[in-house]
């Protein structure tokens, strides 16, 4: 089984109960018969995206005894993510999730989620983390360009996302080559 082919199984495993599969650097959801297609709630594929962006970026170093996934504002992804909570993420830190304000701590966060209704404080957000090795996901279209790390889009009936390495990089995260591999847009990424 290909290395793509394993990171996006990986996807699936989590939330949806079926296998996902790469498929122009984008994600889907197959079944024995395409008829037999059952509908994914885009929410959980939002939420096992996130967790499995965990998985696969390395943090410069991690001393806190949970893993913690904050969304900022109100969220339908985070009913989902609570979901996960307990799983195991990095170094076996277990995974809490927290609803935030930007009066809270941010920089205790490891992953911050800002979706699109909470678009317009992503500044404000990005402000406070300023040199934090926490990594910035969203799924309001453009943020990436603003700074967000990954940001995840819809394309179709398909969920894709984009990396913004020198982001990333700035606060010492880097990402799997297998996550970067699956990524419909690399942003920053040295040429051959």
């Amino acid at each position: 089984m290909s290395k793509v082919r394993t990171l996006a199984l990986a996807f699936a495993g989590l939330l949806c109960g079926g296998a996902l599969h790469a498929q122009q650097n984008s994600v889907a959801v197959p079944s024995a018969k395409p008829a037999e297609r059952a509908p994914v709630d885009e929410r959980a594929m939002k939420a096992a995206y996130l967790y499995n962006f965990a998985l696969f970026t390395q943090w410069p170093k991690l001393t806190a005894q949970m893993f913690q996934f904050c969304v900022l504002g109100m969220s339908a992804v985070e009913t989902e993510l609570r979901r996960l909570e307990g799983r195991s993420v990095q170094n076996g830190l277990p995974l809490v999730v927290r609803n935030v304000t930007l009066g809270d701590n941010l920089s205790s966060c490891q992953l911050m989620y800002v979706d699109q209704d909470q678009r317009r404080l992503f500044g404000n957000v990005s402000a406070q983390l300023l040199g934090y090795p926490v990594l910035t996901v969203t799924d309001a279209d453009g943020l990436i360009d603003a700074g967000a790390m990954i940001e995840v889009r819809r394309q179709g009936s398909r969920l894709t996302f984009d990396v913004n390495l020198p982001a990333a990089k700035r606060v010492k995260l880097d990402f799997s080559a297998r996550l970067l591999k699956l990524a419909s847009v690399v942003v920053g990424m040295p040429q051959d």
